[in-house]
């Protein structure tokens, strides 16, 4: 992988890993028309790194509260404490649910083709124009429940698939178990962090070779500073409830891979 396509590669995981538009599609998409290779191990845990380390400076002081409220407190006071490990477990039991699924179908539901990459745009985009139609509620991040925390983690683990959005949908389902818009984008954001360290963990293992590595660098770097960017904005998206915004997208794009895959020669 040359330079030019590391830092197009890049751009397009920072903007769209937090997107609700599905960060892995588009890659997959990207790399079928400019004949990547879709395997390209290195490459996936680069930017994954760059993205996570997007949501950690996004996150820094829900994180710093999270790191005291486990040493002890450390200055804290006591709902600021209960707050944070009450945060910390919600986030472990959706994680679980995500676990699951991605250590036992990841296979599967990554080996998909790029035709169904866009009917998995559609699918998204009807999720994202849902969420025009749901109520606000209450629920904050701290006061989850099991049932909720299960549901959203399920959502993200479906989410492995090509083409469906991860933040998309589990803002969506967080939203649907009746959490308030700023805490489900927080939630789902906060949610990222494991999934990307456990994503770029499961390839990592299967890495044999650093060779090519300076580009992917220069892609990683790319990706992190633009998802931050991005991350910042979506997050303003979606204390406005414009989620929906994105469905013309998802499905302008569908529809025009979907003439062209079934169309080409």
């Amino acid at each position: 992988m040359g330079f030019l396509e590391a830092i197009v590669l890049g751009i397009i995981q920072g903007f769209t890993e937090f997107l609700p538009v599905s960060s892995s599609g588009h890659l997959k998409i990207a790399q079928h028309f400019l004949g990547s290779n879709e395997k390209d191990l290195l490459f996936s845990i680069v930017v994954h790194v760059g993205t996570l380390f997007a949501v950690l400076w996004a996150f820094r002081d829900s994180l710093v509260v999270y790191v005291k409220a486990v040493l002890g407190g450390m200055g804290l006071e006591q709902a600021q404490r209960r707050q944070g490990l009450s945060e910390i477990f919600w986030i472990g039991a959706a994680t679980f649910p995500t676990a699951v699924i991605g250590l036992s179908a990841k296979k599967y539901f990554e080996g998909v083709s790029s035709v169904t990459v866009a009917w998995m745009f559609v699918v998204t985009g009807g999720l994202l124009l849902m969420t025009r139609f749901l109520r606000e509620g209450e629920r904050t991040c701290a006061s989850l429940g099991w049932m909720p925390a299960l549901i959203i983690g399920i959502a993200q683990g479906l989410a492995i698939t090509p083409g469906i959005s991860r933040s998309g949908t589990t803002i969506t389902f967080a939203l649907i178990v009746g959490m308030r818009r700023d805490e489900a984008g927080r939630f789902s954001f906060l949610l990222a962090i494991p999934a990307i360290v456990g994503a770029a963990l499961l390839e990592l293992r299967k890495l044999q070779s650093l060779e090519g590595l300076l580009p992917f660098l220069v892609g990683g770097i790319v990706a992190g500073v633009t998802g931050f960017f991005v991350l910042s904005w979506l997050l303003r998206v979606v204390r406005q409830g414009k989620l929906y915004w994105f469905t013309p997208y998802l499905w302008t794009m569908a529809t025009i891979l979907l003439v062209y895959f079934y169309t080409r020669p």
